[in-house]
Order: C-alpha cells, then sequence, then structure tokens
C-alpha cells in the first residue's frame, strides 16, 4: 500500500527528529536530601553526594538542613564555596520541621526526597509523604540508634512509601532486616578521595610514630580500652606513643584525660583536637587503632587502610567488616584491653611481619572503598528508581 508506506517513512523521519529533540531537553533527576545540621557524618555524606552529582548532567540537588547549635555561619560558608544549593528548616519541634520541610518540597518539587539518619528520616518522609513526594529513599547512618515503640511503629509504616532503604555497611543492613521493614534494603559503604594518600607510604619499620587513633570523643568510641592497653604495655617496660585525634563531648574528653593521668602516660600520649593534614598524621604512625563500641561504617578505619598503617580494630558494627583478622588487619573484642596490648606489642616487636597486611589493606581501601564508587551506587539508585 504506497499510502501505507508513506506513513511509515514519515513517521520514522520526524518521529525520531522529535526523539532527538525530546533528549536535548530532558528533565533533570530533582534530588532533595534532609539531614542534620550538625554536621556529623551524616551531613559529610550527604555533601559528598551533593558535590559529587554536581559533575552528573542529569541531577539537581537540594540540601536542607536541620538547624542546631553546631550550624555555623563558617560551616554554611563552606556548602557556598562548594556550590551547594541548601536551605534550613527549624531544629524543633518536630511538627515545625516537618510544616517547613512541606513547604520546601511543595516550592521546589524534588522528584525523590533522600532522609538522612536518625530522627531526621522519620521526619522527612513524613513531611514527604503528606507533601506527595512521588519518591523516597532512607539512608541509615549507624547501627545503633534511639529507637522507641513509637519510632519503630513509625519507620516501619514509612517504609511502606520508601523506594528504597539504603545503609552504609553490610552490618547495619542487618540492624536494618530486624525492623521488619517493607522497602528493599541495600548496602552503600561511604567512600574516601583515593587521591588524598596518593604518596607511596612508607613501610610500618621505617615510621617514626607509633600509635594513632582518629576518633570524636563520643559514647560510640572506647577511648579508654585503648588507654588501657597502653598501661598494660607500660607494666612490660613497652613505652611506644599515641596521638590521639579528635573533639566531641567534653565529659568524654575528660575521661580520657584522668585515665592518662592515672597511669602516668602523659609523656606517652599527645591529644590533637583538629587537624587538616590527617593523611599526612596517618604515614608517620606504624599502627592505626579504632576502639569502637558500634558504628555506621568507619571512614577513619578505611583513610588508615589506604595511609599503609597496620590497622587493629575492635569487633564492632562498621568496623569487624572493614578488616580480615590476620590477613589485612587484627580484631579484638569490645572492650578487651589485654588482647589488644599483645597485639600492639606483637606489630611493635615485628613491624617487618605485618608488612604484607599493610599491603592488602590499601589495596582494599583504594579499591572498594573509593568516593567515586558511592557516587555512582547512589546514582544508580536514583535513576533506577526513576525508570520503575
Amino acid at each position: 500500500n504506497p499510502y501505507a508506506i508513506f506513513v511509515i517513512l514519515f513517521y520514522r523521519v520526524n518521529g525520531s527528529k522529535k526523539l532527538g529533540a525530546s533528549k536535548s531537553v530532558m528533565k533533570k533527576i530533582r534530588v532533595l536530601h534532609f539531614v542534620t545540621g550538625g554536621f556529623s557524618g551524616a551531613t559529610s555524606v550527604a555533601v559528598d553526594i551533593i558535590t559529587g552529582h554536581q559533575a552528573y548532567s542529569d541531577i539537581e540537588s537540594l540540601l536542607v538542613l536541620r538547624q542546631k547549635k553546631t550550624t555555623t555561619s563558617e560551616k554554611l560558608a563552606s556548602l557556598e564555596k562548594k556550590g551547594i544549593n541548601y536551605q534550613l528548616v527549624i531544629n524543633s519541634p518536630h511538627f515545625a520541621t516537618s510544616k517547613q520541610l512541606q513547604q520546601i518540597i511543595k516550592e521546589w518539587q524534588p522528584d525523590i526526597l533522600v532522609a538522612h539518619g536518625f530522627p531526621e528520616h522519620i521526619i522527612g518522609r513524613a513531611a514527604g509523604k503528606k507533601a506527595n513526594v512521588p519518591h523516597m529513599v532512607q539512608v541509615e547512618h549507624n547501627s545503633k540508634e534511639r529507637y522507641t515503640f513509637i519510632k519503630l511503629w513509625q519507620t516501619r509504616h514509612l517504609s511502606q512509601f520508601t523506594d528504597s532503604v539504603v545503609a552504609v555497611s553490610k552490618g547495619v543492613a542487618q540492624v536494618l532486616n530486624k525492623q521488619q521493614l517493607k522497602a528493599p534494603i541495600i548496602a552503600i559503604p561511604n567512600g574516601i578521595d583515593p587521591a588524598r594518600f596518593d604518596n607511596q607510604p612508607l613501610p610500618i619499620q621505617s615510621r617514626p610514630d607509633d600509635i594513632i587513633m582518629v576518633a570524636r570523643f563520643t559514647k560510640s568510641k572506647d577511648h579508654a580500652t585503648l588507654i588501657e592497653a597502653l598501661n598494660l604495655l607500660k607494666q612490660k617496660n613497652i613505652t611506644p606513643t599515641l596521638t590521639l585525634v579528635g573533639s566531641g563531648k567534653t565529659s568524654y574528653q575528660n575521661l580520657a584525660d584522668k585515665l592518662v593521668k592515672k597511669y602516668g602516660l602523659s609523656e606517652q600520649v599527645t591529644l590533637i583536637n583538629h587537624s587538616n593534614e590527617i593523611p599526612q598524621l596517618l604515614e608517620r604512625h606504624k599502627i592505626f587503632v579504632m576502639s569502637s563500641r558500634f558504628e555506621g561504617l568507619n571512614l577513619s578505619v578505611i583513610e588508615a587502610m589506604a595511609a599503609g598503617c597496620l590497622v587493629i580494630g575492635s569487633d564492632a558494627v562498621g568496623v569487624n567488616e572493614l578488616i580480615e583478622h590476620k590477613k589485612d588487619g587484627l580484631v579484638f573484642s569490645i572492650g578487651d584491653a589485654q588482647t589488644l596490648a599483645n597485639q600492639l606489642e606483637s606489630v611493635l616487636t615485628n613491624p617487618l611481619n605485618f608488612e604484607t597486611m599493610t599491603i592488602k589493606a590499601r589495596q582494599k581501601a583504594l579499591c572498594y572503598y573509593t568516593k567515586s564508587r558511592m557516587l555512582k551506587d547512589y546514582y544508580d539508585v536514583f535513576t533506577e528508581i526513576m525508570n520503575r
């Protein structure tokens, strides 16, 4: 039929033109990230995702911060320098936070709402549900949160309207699986910037300093066990140096300081509140210790592995999955100062025996725990949701 052939050819030509035109004006995926304004680990991850996705042509991001006392003008200025579009909402009461967030949602019209951390993932998704956000994602950053009966019911209820739940580690995913959520749970590990660890690290036997721990002074961290282990070594006339890097709650800092003075370790222990040269500090030390009670995923451990330290970590969620015991590091039971002391002694007296472990650990960190890998995984989640 000549007429049919004409129609087919016409639509092939003109249809392909229209398709090409639609590609050129393809709508960006609008992603709103809601997170605490305390600039904790959860805030850092949200900022990293937004900054990284600036390089993706089909993603447009907005950061909404729940304002805290630590939401300072200097920290907000750092967001502006990174070109991040952000807005603030009130901290409490929660219903007022929700109202403000709903208004922002209605004005900005996101395709996806990503609610980070506890309780923000409850506040954020409840607001998103009321404001009719098409898609929602929960990101859980810790393995231990203060879930009351009501909060647990809320997160289960909201999971019905959630496209995906992201855990920052396999351990956190296992914890979430016990909550009986109705949304699929996936693990996307946080990542580091490999470019910060480009220098070829010295072998640990050639490093001038002994032990370092980079961690905030909080409930989840266990500085006391490390200081106890240092005291046990001192009783055997083994006196390594220890550098503690991190700020945090004054009460936990005071506890660590009291223990150092009690055991007469002041000449061995150095406390640094903050440093902009963490990679350089790590590269000077033989051993990195992460004595922790619980985590989400500990980035300091990954950075220490990338810097070529021999890593010793507690058997805590968010730490133990990063270390394969006696293959690329050592693991001790939470609070077990004696085992930690024995492990420190072994490394300090025979560092050459542990060099192979440090090489394997560095390869693992730079291959599997990179920021670029994390960004692609989140991008894949967002595009998969939109393509459903």
